[in-house]
């Protein structure tokens, strides 16, 4: 035994010897030239890190990770310190902006860079607290409207949950925190008239993207992207291959869509565009100030989607049927889509209004 391993031993402090002979004590060893830790996290992992070529140091490191795992800042996962911004631009952000529609990435960035970022930026991941979640997400709903502070806290409760899943942290501080329930949907549905007027009044371009909205009760983003590789005139139908929620959407076309369709300059390519390529927030200043000049009150590019899925319901189309239509999940999602006109609750309620003789000879005044 050389004179540092012989001062080691005497001094209590565990030889590389001793540490491998031992299999499970705490403390330092050397190998190649240079001082390693072995210890275990709060968890009970066992960890194996090299630390610095000089004893000192290497000791210094050691008794710095012996203190965090008793004040439970080492918990046996990766890069225990990384803090959340880092977690996001180095791993979060490259890994799900390529698995999400293109419009929803935009979205869920502005979310990130907005809300999640200046408030959480700068904690360690293993630092964030469910309580501070739950403040954070009272102060959002103090300043935006219930779904907008949903979707971000979905964007943390989704952060914090590849957090987990790629060992990152033990546990989700988010999942326990609960989203407020959102109030009933837009209630706003055209008119026959409403209709027309926007298609007559619109240019060429824009009055394409309004009927096949009102004709598939796609997305704007759907229509944008849509190629002619996804339109199959002989079966008359129209793909989306990659919508919000990341599934594929088949929709039948209607003769309507399908005449205008077939009527436009087609492309050798198929992967060409079958509409004008326009971004789809041009698409939507275009609609608003049409809108405007038409004089139409509370009416979106995205209120064509719930009138399809209004127009569906009361003719009668099968909730299952409307929920593919739309490529919903959840038949609460496709609810909230589904207004329907008073015109068509007075037809409805005509059905109670029986003739006298199906009431028999009762008569109010003797029930």
């Amino acid at each position: 035994m050389d004179k540092e391993s012989t001062r080691l031993a005497s001094a209590g402090e565990p030889t590389e010897k001793r540490s491998r002979r031992g299999g499970s004590r705490d403390g330092l060893f050397q190998r190649n030239g240079w001082w390693w830790l072995d210890y275990y996290d709060a968890e009970g992992k066992r960890h194996r890190k090299k630390a610095a070529p000089d004893y000192q140091t290497a000791k210094l490191i050691y008794r710095e990770i012996r203190q965090a795992i008793a004040k439970g800042e080492v918990l046996g996962v990766r890069e225990e310190g990384i803090r959340l911004g880092e977690f996001i631009e180095r791993t979060y952000w490259p890994a799900v902006s390529r698995t999400i529609d293109p419009l929803w990435a935009k979205l869920s960035l502005g979310i990130l860079g907005r809300s999640i970022v200046p408030r959480f930026g700068s904690r360690r991941l293993s630092a964030i607290r469910a309580d501070e979640i739950e403040r954070w997400y009272g102060e959002r709903l103090d300043a935006v409207k219930v779904s907008t502070a949903n979707k971000e806290l979905g964007r943390m409760k989704h952060l914090l949950s590849r957090a987990v899943t790629w060992g990152y942290l033990k546990n989700n501080p988010a999942k326990s925190v609960k989203k407020m329930k959102e109030g009933p949907g837009r209630i706003r549905y055209l008119t026959p008239e409403e209709r027309e007027a926007l298609l007559r009044a619109a240019n060429a371009t824009l009055r394409l993207y309004i009927l096949a909205a009102l004709q598939t009760a796609a997305r704007r983003s759907e229509l944008a992207r849509l190629r002619w590789a996804d339109v199959d005139l002989k079966r008359r139908t129209i793909t989306f291959p990659k919508t919000k929620n990341g599934d594929r959407r088949v929709v039948p076309m209607t003769e309507a869509l399908a005449e205008v369709i077939e009527s436009l300059p087609r492309n050798i390519d198929s992967q060409t565009r079958v509409f004008p390529e326009r971004d789809p927030q041009v698409i939507t200043r275009s609609f608003s100030r049409l809108v405007k000049r038409l004089q139409l009150l509370d009416l979106t590019f995205h209120d064509l989607r719930h009138d399809a899925a209004s127009t569906l319901t009361m003719a009668g189309a099968p909730q299952r049927a409307i929920m593919e239509i739309l490529g919903h999940r959840d038949p609460r999602m496709t609810l909230r889509y589904q207004h329907l006109a008073p015109d068509y609750l007075k037809q409805a309620m005509r059905s109670l209004d029986r003739p006298r003789a199906d009431l028999g000879k009762t008569s109010l005044g003797t029930i």
